[in-house]
Order: C-alpha cells, then sequence, then structure tokens
C-alpha cells in the first residue's frame, strides 16, 4: 500500500525547508495540533533523533514511551515511529547517505549506544542545564537550514555530531561509563549487538556467534553480560522477535513466509519459538496490531 502524500497545510508547517533539502535532512516541530503518523509515515526511510516534551508520549516498535520530563531519543530507519496526537516537540531527521553510523571512527565510536534495536530503547531524561544544551544546537541546525549557502550541509553535519556527542556523554553518565576500561567493554557489547543486526536472519545461536568473535560461548556471555541486561542468547532471540513482529504488523506476508524469511525451514517451530516468546500466537499478535497500524506491501 502506497503511502498518500502530504496534505498542502502540513507541508506549509514543514517550515524552514526547500524541497530539495527534505531527500536528506530536515527538522520538523510538534505543537500538540498536527497530525504526526500522517508527516511521520513520510519518514521512515530516514534516521531520526527525537527531542520529547515532558508529558508526551510515542511509541518505538511496539514500546511504549511517556516523558516525565524533558528527553531525546534515537530512531533508526529500520524502527517504527508513532506519536501520540498530543505529541510536543522536535525531531531532526537525515538519511543515512547524509550523515551515516560509523563505529570505526573513534570520535563517534558510541553512535551505536544510541541507536540499540535489540536492548530497551534508548530514552535519555535530560536535566535542565541538559535540556538548554540539546535545545541550543537544534536552534542553530533551525537557523543553518534557513541559509542558502555552498558549505551548508557540512555545517549541518557539523551540529548534527554535536547533538550526538553531547547526547552520548550523558548517556554514557547515566550507564556508569566514565572510564576508558569500561567504555572498551561496553563498546564490544555493542559491536556484538551491531553483529546480530547483521546476521540474526542466518545464525540464531550463540556458538555461531562466538566463532565468528574466535572466542569461546562461555567467553562472549562473560563479556556482553558486564555491560547488558540481557544474555547474548537473549539479544539474538529479541532481535528475531522484533523482526517478526513488524513483518506481522506492517506487511502481508503469511506467517509462513516470515518464517522462512528469518531463516526458520519450518514454519511449525517458528510458531512456537514466537508463541513462546510473546505469549500469543504470530496471527493473534497480527490481528491484535493490525487494528491500530496499517500494513504495507
Amino acid at each position: 500500500m502506497r503511502r498518500a502524500a502530504l496534505p498542502p497545510v502540513q507541508i506549509i508547517k514543514m517550515q524552514h525547508f526547500k524541497q530539495k533539502k527534505l531527500k536528506r535532512f530536515g527538522i520538523l516541530d510538534f505543537y500538540a495540533q498536527n497530525h504526526p503518523d500522517q508527516l511521520i509515515d513520510q519518514l521512515s526511510d530516514f534516521i531520526k533523533i527525537v527531542y520529547v516534551r515532558e508529558g508526551s508520549k510515542l511509541n518505538i516498535d511496539f514500546t511504549d514511551l511517556a516523558a516525565k520530563q524533558d528527553a531525546i531519543v534515537f530512531v533508526t530507519a529500520g524502527q517504527i515511529l508513532r506519536l501520540a496526537e498530543s505529541f510536543r516537540g522536535s525531531i531532526i531527521y537525515y538519511n543515512h547517505d547524509f550523515y551515516g553510523l560509523r563505529l570505526h571512527d573513534q570520535e563517534i565510536a558510541f553512535d551505536e549506544m544510541l541507536f540499540d534495536k535489540v536492548q530497551k530503547v534508548p530514552s535519555i531524561t535530560l536535566n535542565t542545564a541538559d535540556s538548554k544544551s540539546i535545545l541550543s544546537v537544534f536552534d542553530e541546525i533551525r537557523r543553518e537550514i534557513t541559509q542558502n549557502d555552498i558549505n551548508q550541509e557540512e555545517m549541518v553535519r557539523v551540529l548534527l555530531k554535536q547533538v550526538i556527542i553531547k547526547a552520548t556523554r550523558i548517556c554514557q553518565h547515566m550507564k556508569g561509563a566514565t572510564d576508558l576500561s569500561a567504555q572498551q567493554d561496553s563498546g564490544f557489547c555493542r559491536f556484538f549487538i551491531q553483529l546480530v543486526e547483521r546476521n540474526f536472519f542466518k545464525y540464531h545461536d550463540v556458538a555461531s556467534y562466538a566463532n565468528i568473535l574466535n572466542i569461546s560461548a562461555k567467553a562472549l556471555n562473560k563479556r556482553v553480560c558486564k555491560h547488558s541486561c540481557y544474555t547474548p542468547n537473549e539479544i539474538i532471540k529479541r532481535r528475531i522477535i522484533l523482526e517478526a513482529k513488524r513483518l506481522l504488523v506492517y506487511t502481508h506476508l503469511s506467517v509462513k513466509e516470515i518464517g522462512y524469511k528469518l531463516g526458520y525451514e519450518d514454519p511449525s517451530y517458528f510458531i512456537r519459538f514466537f508463541s513462546k516468546q510473546v505469549k500469543a500466537a504470530p496471527q493473534t499478535f497480527r490481528l491484535h496490531f493490525q487494528g491500530s497500524f496499517n500494513a504495507v506491501a
């Protein structure tokens, strides 16, 4: 099902942007009076940095978030974002070509800490000083987008990097990973999660990932559990289940086809696995959620 084009009135609400810039980056402001999902659906292929005002609600990959105070949330292109009608806040969006995640780049080596699709959705609560600091960069991005300058895109990239570094430092402080040794150990955990992200369609067991990393399954378990609330086995299962939920709700694939797509040759095994993890059969889960979300072809 193709998504409908934005109504003219909502295109006007995207103030600050020229149409050509919508293909690479932009910023949206919500004041609890627009229809957020009609806008957000247009940005499914973009990476998003969401500034959430106190009292606002949103849903990311079937997880509800309610901000008791201002917060910032990072959403990858593959994640499903839904905003409550009363949502207040701002969203910076950009595509991967404009500013991609690069874990090998030491300057931004902790990006993956912010864009975690497997563990708890990283909602970073902001105190007054942090809010002021982050919002000042959002304001600079708004001003920069209005400039008709040859260096505009590079300047926006610099400002995006500021937001990411500021948020990473706040996140590190929250997690207590402030010394170099803790950061390196935490980095290994995130590397494992990224490895799972690239291979979960093919490998479903800890031994396969341990073999790729050339360490024992026991050593892998010990290193990951040092900085994760989940074991390696749980991380693998959670990523498979998350993808299964997305395919059930947002596509018209049959349960059998979804099982094959996720690497399960035996559909009945996939159904038993899903039912055990989710406490509901795949078709039951699909019917429950498709009343709220539209499936796409």
